[in-house]
């Protein structure tokens, strides 16, 4: 477990210095608004059992790689789990905050460098080009960040990865793609109505995490009932 936490904390610490290479970047007033809905958002996380939970901030973390940039994403992933890791009750372990700080951290850049590398382009919502850029970006983040606490989740359980991402969060994928989806719409309607529109994730992530709160302990139960 120790040289998986010390290989994530590592790539997760390299992406940001890549980031900071390429200088600081200017805080428009609709990405600082992403940001404060993004670490309200944050503190609300659903226990899926053996350790594993499921955060309610994909969908600021795309909207930030597709709106504004790779290195806004990043940053929003940092100062929303550690505003996570400060407020949030009961309180993680150091280990526990640092991982989850990197993993959402190299998350997004991953998923912010695919999202580029596909053709997909700051702002662009409609071209077939960022669309198809979009579902890889959202593929991949799903993939690094659920894969990512997986595996530390069965390092730390002593049960195999595979096991807890098929039966923890194979089926958010679901979600994470219906997160995209409203990325789209939100980038659509920012260029006729501005920062307001940024207000519609809110709703969307409070509907997300009362249905995975309703969801979860009914489909566990009726798995133990077969």
């Amino acid at each position: 477990m120790s040289g998986f936490l010390a290989a994530v904390l590592a790539l997760g610490g390299l992406a940001a210095l890549e980031g900071l290479m390429h200088g600081m970047f200017s805080l428009s007033a609709d990405f600082v608004l992403l940001v404060v809905f993004a670490c309200v958002a944050a503190p609300h996380t659903l226990n899926l059992g053996h350790n594993a939970r499921i955060s309610t901030l994909q969908p600021f973390l795309l909207g930030a790689i597709v709106l504004f940039g790779v290195r806004q994403a990043m940053f929003l992933a940092a100062v929303s789990m550690t505003y996570f890791w400060i407020v949030g009750r009961p309180r993680l372990q150091t280990h526990k905050g640092l991982f989850n700080l990197c993993n959402f951290v190299l998350s997004a850049w991953l998923g912010g460098h695919v999202y580029e590398l596909s053709g997909g382009r700051v702002g662009d919502v409609t071209s077939p080009e960022s669309l198809v850029a979009l579902l890889l970006c959202v593929v991949t983040f799903f993939v690094v960040n659920t894969g990512l606490v997986s595996v530390a989740v069965g390092l730390e359980q002593k049960i195999d990865p595979f096991r807890v991402w098929y039966e923890k969060y194979s089926w958010t994928i679901n979600s994470q793609l219906a997160g995209g989806s409203l990325v789209i719409l939100i980038g659509m309607l920012r260029q006729h109505y501005g920062v307001q529109v940024f207000f519609l994730v809110v709703p969307f992530c409070i509907m997300s995490y009362h249905f995975y709160k309703a969801y979860f302990p009914r489909a566990v139960q009726k798995a133990h009932k077969t």
